[in-house]
């Protein structure tokens, strides 16, 4: 990676939620946010279609982030159960500061409708439930993942959040 001289983004002080965030695309942006200072709410989202337990992959990266010394909050929701995403804002206000960013990592573009609809649901029962001027942020991943976890485009995309955060992060503490 070619270093410019320019320290990496901060995001010390926000507090970001994360849907999906235990698995490829999500758990990277999740990775990087922690690295970059966020306090990060890891929400593993929990549907009939996923082979694994959401909760437990949540404890587990929160785990793993916390041994490296970042701070990383975990929480589960059903995806078929748009009022749990409601509730999440609040929830994790209580546990560590208001929501500055929720970001949902929607399903590959090869997961079935039902799946598709339901994170939809849950996105837009988010971002009805964040305070007021909270960024809300919804991607897909732009194809199956590669070996590697995510895409270029993917990687690209997570910077460029990473990037837009750290923006919102130096306007509020240059109030």
């Amino acid at each position: 990676m070619l270093q410019t001289g320019s320290s990496p983004p901060r995001l010390d002080g926000l507090v970001v939620l994360v849907v999906d965030a235990t698995t490829g695309v999500g758990r990277e942006l999740t990775t990087r946010l922690s690295a970059a200072g966020a306090l990060v709410a890891v929400v593993g989202a929990g549907h009939p279609d996923r082979a694994d337990d959401a909760a437990t992959n949540a404890a587990f990266l929160c785990k793993a982030l916390t041994d490296a010394g970042l701070v990383a909050l975990p929480y589960r929701i059903d995806v078929r159960d748009p009022a749990e995403a409601g509730r999440l804002p609040g929830q994790i206000a209580d546990d560590a500061g208001p929501v500055h960013a929720a970001v949902v990592v929607l399903p590959p573009p090869d997961s079935t409708a039902e799946l598709l609809r339901a994170f939809r649901a849950v996105s837009a029962a988010l971002a009805a439930a964040l305070p007021p001027g909270a960024r809300h942020i919804e991607r897909a991943p732009a194809a199956p993942a590669e070996p590697g976890g995510t895409t270029a485009e993917d990687r690209t995309w997570i910077r460029d959040v990473v990037g837009r955060l750290a923006v919102d992060a130096a306007r509020a503490t240059s109030r």
